[in-house]
């Protein structure tokens, strides 16, 4: 089916919003590159100071697979409309703020605490998995709503449809890791090197599906 051009004005071609969805991305990685000296201390043990700069590498691995994570669901699709423009904004907005958190979760994240024994480190845990609810949240709606739109073709479907199911059960596990998080004294900062496996893991999934579907 044709696109309706009565809508021209409230659409947006996906490949015009690229380039600057790709410019604040780099912003957000030249952010944490940046905010490596405030991570770690000479001062720290050599075990402390490794775990810093592995979980700092951890960090920017993360930043570049939400960045393909949500580049691919933008290239699946044609046109953009106002809500959807609206999700990637409030995802670029999300991504400029994880430079900043991941920082404060690398400083204080250590430190023990649950729901109801408030410290820095929860504080910092805290706002850094909300922030990556936000963003895989905004992940799972944007794919959603790609999947509604009559003017995406067939094979389109069918892996916005495994996306879907990919995202849901990666959003699963780190609302899982959240609960622990929140109400053990055991687990706090571990989540930061899980979530790369978390979204790899979605990838491989993901990747199965393309190399089955351009197979059949």
């Amino acid at each position: 089916m044709a696109f309706n051009r009565s809508l021209r004005h409230h659409t947006l071609r996906a490949s015009a919003v690229l380039p600057l969805f790709d410019g604040i991305f780099a912003v957000a990685l030249t952010l944490l590159a940046f905010n490596v000296p405030d991570m770690v201390d000479p001062s720290m043990g050599t075990q402390l100071l490794l775990m810093s700069l592995l979980a700092y590498g951890v960090s920017a691995v993360v930043v570049m697979l939400y960045w393909f994570k949500l580049r691919r669901l933008i290239g699946l699709c044609r046109y953009l409309h106002v809500p959807q423009m609206g999700l990637l904004a409030q995802a670029m907005l999300t991504i400029c703020l994880y430079p900043k958190l991941a920082s404060l979760v690398l400083l204080y994240g250590q430190e023990a605490g649950t729901l109801f024994v408030l410290t820095r480190g929860q504080l910092s845990n805290t706002a850094f998995l909300l922030a990556l609810f936000l963003f895989d949240g905004i992940c799972l709606l944007f794919a959603w709503s790609l999947s509604t739109k009559h003017y995406n073709r067939q094979s389109n479907h069918r892996i916005l449809h495994h996306v879907i199911s990919a995202q849901t059960w990666g959003f699963s596990l780190l609302i899982g890791m959240a609960m622990l998080e929140l109400f053990t004294p055991w687990f706090n900062r571990q989540y930061v090197f899980l979530v790369p496996l978390v979204l790899l893991a979605e990838e491989f999934a993901v990747a199965r599906e393309f190399a089955r579907i351009e197979g059949t």
